[in-house]
């Protein structure tokens, strides 16, 4: 089941728009990014696409659709950033082991060799400390990870950001989904920058092994630089209004171009330093440097002295006192 486009007329902050799904020759994306700004209609989105299959639901205009291609409710997945099943991941991946075992004639140490491998390819190129080990020999058997420093972890055990990778992406594994559609909101709630920026890819890599569909929605800066160009789907305000926007070679830019460019970003830095910022290059092209210097000289009690303003700054002054002084 895949999504071809969707149609609103008329459902909560979204208002007569159109988003499709498809790339520049029709063909129904594997991937699409939903991104924007808080406010800007993309869990209202997911959560249209998620009611749309439920019997008790219908659109409140009959110009409103969504164009689905091989519709069917029992392939929807809706991982919200409330969900935290991480008490389903032991006995699912028991009972993935239990199946391999009596399908495959595998011992379980075979089946549990292999299912490790399985799952620590899902995060490769990561750099992540922690490794999934298996299950224990323990009367529970529990899902247990290894690190430098232990080799017995148990799930409960790990930080924060571990668990929502681990429990996430290992819920979605164990589901072995074949045609379906896989939608998440926010994968990046409590991961580090650098997880961010490789997310996308591990769900993709678990979403393409049954011919799905996934649709992401985000705000994170290092996802949606990760996204490829054709999956990308932003939405703006414009007014009152919510539109969606498409954007050519965004793919692999820097994260400050994210900001600034697509997000709307007024300030890179907090906003009383940029402010600051602001006023020293603006005496600096008026010539008055010696409000220039005072600026200047406080700004240095904040930032490192290499840091790119300054010493863009001070090349320009010198450049212009060398002009001065020919003059």
């Amino acid at each position: 089941m895949k999504i071809k486009q969707i149609k609103i007329n008329s459902y909560k902050v979204l208002q007569n728009l159109e988003i499709s799904f498809t790339d520049r020759e029709g063909n129904i994306l594997d991937t699409v990014v939903i991104a924007g700004v808080n406010g800007t209609g993309k869990t209202t989105l997911l959560e249209l696409i998620q009611n749309s299959l439920t019997t008790h639901f219908r659109f409140d205009n009959n110009d409103d659709a969504i164009d689905f291609v091989d519709k069917d409710a029992t392939k929807l997945i809706y991982i919200s950033v409330f969900d935290h099943p991480k008490e389903l991941v032991s006995s699912k991946i028991k009972d993935f082991l239990d199946m391999r075992e009596q399908n495959e004639d595998l011992t379980i140490k075979e089946s549990n060799i292999r299912l490790t491998d399985e799952i620590n390819s899902i995060f490769e190129g990561l750099d992540l400390n922690t490794k999934f080990k298996g299950i224990s020999k323990s009367i529970n058997r529990e899902v247990i990870f290894e690190n430098d420093i232990r080799d017995d972890i148990k799930l409960d055990e790990l930080s924060t950001g571990e668990q929502q990778l681990f429990v996430k992406a290992l819920n979605l594994k164990m589901m072995a989904l074949k045609n379906s559609l896989i939608l998440i909101d926010e994968p990046e709630l409590s991961l580090h920058p650098n997880w961010q920026n490789h997310i996308l890819r591990i769900y993709q890599n678990i979403a393409s092994q049954g011919d799905n569909q996934l649709i992401v929605a985000t705000h994170s800066p290092q996802i949606i630089s990760s996204t490829p160009n054709q999956s990308l789907r932003i939405l703006i305000k414009k007014g009152k209004n919510i539109e969606v926007k498409q954007v050519d070679k965004t793919y692999g830019i820097e994260i400050d171009e994210v900001l600034q460019d697509l997000m709307g970003t007024q300030y890179l830095r907090t906003p009383p330093i940029a402010k600051e910022i602001n006023r020293m290059w603006n005496y600096l092209n008026s010539g008055d440097l010696n409000n220039f210097e005072l600026i200047y000289d406080n700004l240095e009690n904040f930032l490192d002295i290499n840091d790119k303003e300054l010493l863009l700054a001070r090349f320009k002054q010198a450049r212009l006192i060398s002009r001065m002084e020919r003059s």
